[in-house]
């Protein structure tokens, strides 16, 4: 047989015809804070007169203070962009674009108020029930995410969150409510969305950081117990439905480094091994990697691991790897350390005004790196560009740089497929403007519908397709021939 035979048989030109074309939301930035039980999400306040990040890892003062006194604060999360009202409509017009799936989270504390074991609120599952239903009716097929970093409060107070292991005992509850309850109705989850980012202590492990000692030490615990959470989570959904597919999500933040002298380069590939590459590998391969036992024991962090947690992991390796892909940034050996986040703005890219490069070639890079290391199908769980935007005379936007961004990260995630990655799914982030994960602002924009909202919440909560509305219709439409 010829080479140029083999090639027709096994090469794929282009997206697969069953591609999911999609976008990404999460509870605690959209459906608002009706019928549910209070999050750490929700005391994530807007200071007008400080732009910065918001403030994630609270004091426990600092916690109760907000929890006490919410009227001398500006909660946006807790108002979220109604979808929890407006769901029908929204579904309807991301319909209208288009959309084949939809990756959303479920609010943990809308269907256990409080967390811990109770009886499940009936209200919440309701909303859920009628929510898969519609997507059902529209044929948008859903991607679930069972934690998008909304720890119920009492849980972080009580129990400094998934440190305890009673915590992730009612976690695992939680899950497997909702695993039997849509069945029928959601093939793929995400147990945790980016277990790689710990550095927000609070949102993403549920630590008050004066609760404990030794927070690195605890953080590394942490993150184990979520390793057990998630092949607990697994080894329960298979039985339930053994067509389930469950997904290690990622926040990418692989690193180049900033020069070639060595130094610079082995301090990016020992990052990447920390901060990327070990979560991913005890999710896929089942098990803790060596240069990982070496890194916590030079460090001095030491944990309890339960008899039988090894084997679980092992046994209930995840399926597919979701990476969230927005930048990349460099790091030198003179400036920049082994901490998540820690490193340096590549001289040789553009940025958006928060600081974030825009990259597509490092998608296109890093996902054949994924490949070659896993061979487990991928996916982009979120990819987007924020900018301050108004609506203009027309009622609309015309955010070509957005249209940009996405044809460039598309057109590399297609060079990626054509070298033989297995990618089943693009969804950006986000369909309809929302309050910021990071900075809790409405006017740091990244939906391809503007949402006539505010930093402070008002506005009238209109929705308007922008110009990349009717892009990503016509990119959907020609599955990714017309990018």
């Amino acid at each position: 047989m010829k080479i140029s035979t083999v090639a027709q048989q096994e090469l794929q030109n282009g997206f697969s015809s069953n591609f999911l074309w999609g976008a990404a939301i999460s509870a605690k930035q959209a459906e608002g804070s009706a019928d549910r039980g209070l999050t750490v999400a929700d005391i994530q306040d807007y200071n007008p007169n400080n732009h910065a990040k918001v403030k994630g890892d609270f004091t426990r003062e600092e916690i109760l203070e907000r929890v006490e006194h919410p009227n001398q604060y500006i909660f946006p999360k807790k108002k979220g962009i109604d979808f929890y009202h407006q769901y029908r409509s929204d579904l309807e017009l991301l319909k209208q674009m288009g959309l084949k799936a939809f990756r959303l989270s479920i609010s943990w504390s809308r269907i256990y108020p409080n967390g811990d074991y109770t009886v499940p609120s009936e209200a919440g599952l309701s909303f859920y029930d009628k929510l898969f239903d519609t997507m059902q009716s529209l044929s948008i097929t859903p991607i679930v995410t069972l934690y998008h970093d909304d720890m119920p409060v009492d849980l972080a107070l009580k129990y400094n969150g998934f440190l305890d292991e009673q915590v992730c005992d009612w976690f695992v509850n939680y899950a497997t409510t909702v695993l039997t309850r849509y069945q029928n109705r959601v093939k793929f989850w995400i147990p945790v969305n980016q277990i790689n980012l710990t550095r927000v202590g609070l949102s993403a492990l549920g630590i008050v950081r004066d609760q404990v000692t030794e927070l690195d030490q605890k953080k590394f615990e942490t993150v184990h117990h979520k390793f057990v959470m998630c092949a607990r989570i697994k080894a329960i959904g298979r039985k339930i439905n053994p067509e389930f597919k469950f997904g290690c999500m990622l926040a990418d933040f692989l690193v180049n480094p900033e020069t070639c002298k060595p130094e610079d380069v082995t301090l990016a590939t020992e990052k990447n091994q920390m901060t990327m590459y070990f979560f991913a590998d005890v999710q896929l391969r089942g098990e803790y990697p060596k240069y990982a036992l070496r890194y916590l024991k030079d460090h001095q962090i030491d944990f309890t691991i339960q008899d039988g947690d090894l084997q679980l992991i092992r046994d209930n390796r995840l399926d597919f790897l979701a990476i969230s892909y927005y930048n990349s940034n460099v790091v030198s050996a003179d400036k920049n350390s082994m901490a998540i986040g820690d490193s340096e703005l590549n001289p040789y890219l553009k940025a958006n005004p928060w600081g974030w490069t825009i990259n597509p070639l490092g998608l296109y890079d890093s996902f054949l790196k994924y490949w070659d290391r896993y061979h487990s199908p991928l996916m982009i769980a979120e990819n987007g560009f924020g900018q301050i935007e108004e609506l203009d005379e027309n009622d609309t936007v015309h955010d070509d740089y957005r249209i940009d961004y996405l044809r460039q990260h598309l057109q590399a995630l297609k060079n990626a497929v054509e070298k033989g990655v297995d990618v089943f799914a693009y969804c950006a982030w986000s369909p309809i403007d929302m309050v910021s994960s990071g900075t809790s602002e409405m006017k740091k924009r990244y939906g391809f519908i503007y949402n006539d909202l505010n930093d402070d919440g008002t506005g009238s909560g209109k929705r308007y397709p922008k110009d990349s509305f009717y892009w990503y219709q016509k990119v959907i439409a020609s599955n990714g021939i017309s990018i």
